[in-house]
């Protein structure tokens, strides 16, 4: 844009008196800014005298801002409702009036943009969730298969036991031990409760990961130690009633 100085004087019949004066102008050319001057000076009691282009790289004003803005309205208004351009601007020259009335720097490619970056977000923290998910999956199918290896084993155990003649005192010993190891694993399993606690704020991280698939196997295996406590202490008390 381009900054003019205008001279001018003052009509005494609407000031009350006489002077000369100078005001700065900035529009795109010096007929714009002739224009803009006779369409204030007359009732402010101004007369012009002369011009002078200042600078050619002056900042727009508000007021070349409104009028610029007016013009591209009507230009596509002129199209009609249905154009191209009215499609593409449309809530463009709400923005603009926001962003001239308010100093704002709003944009729809801006909100666009934001928008976009959320959306991407938004998708990469569902893949690591996904992620997550699927490592979880694998934690407790590994958690399943132990307890089933565990199981097989406790079945195993359980046979070869019934395929002896155990004694009262036999019996006593057996549920001794299953009672210290009960304890073991309710001991570990809390050691692996804490540790999910502790580690909690890291859900992706392997201590968490470890922890969580610690607790599971131990308690799937004190269950399992409590139940076979059960039945041995019912088998020892069926022994010593007989």
């Amino acid at each position: 844009m381009n900054e003019y100085k205008i001279t001018y004087t003052t009509d005494p019949a609407v000031t009350g008196g006489t002077g000369t004066f100078t005001m700065s102008v900035t529009d795109r050319t010096e007929a714009a800014a002739k224009k803009f001057f006779r369409e204030t000076a007359k009732e402010c009691g101004r007369v012009f005298q002369s011009i002078e282009l200042l600078r050619t790289d002056a900042p727009a004003t508000k007021r070349n801002e409104r009028d610029t803005l007016e013009i591209i309205r009507q230009m596509v208004a002129d199209l009609g409702s249905r154009s191209y351009l009215a499609t593409a601007f449309e809530g463009c020259f709400e923005d603009a009036e926001s962003n001239i009335e308010n100093d704002f720097g709003d944009s729809m490619k801006a909100r666009w943009l934001h928008a976009d970056a959320q959306l991407n977000a938004a998708n990469s923290t569902i893949e690591e969730l996904k992620e997550q998910l699927e490592e979880s999956k694998k934690d407790w199918e590994a958690a399943h298969a132990a307890a089933h290896e565990i199981a097989d084993q406790k079945d195993t155990e359980i046979k070869a036991l019934r395929a002896q003649v155990l004694s009262p005192d036999d019996l006593e010993d057996v549920r001794q031990l299953l009672s210290d190891r009960a304890v073991d694993e309710e001991h570990a399993a809390q050691k692996a409760a804490e540790d999910i606690v502790k580690y909690a704020d890291r859900p992706e991280s392997k201590e968490f990961q470890d922890a969580v698939r610690m607790h599971r196997n131990y308690v799937s295996s004190l269950e399992y130690t409590r139940n076979l406590l059960a039945r041995v202490s019912e088998a020892g008390a069926a022994t010593r009633a007989a």
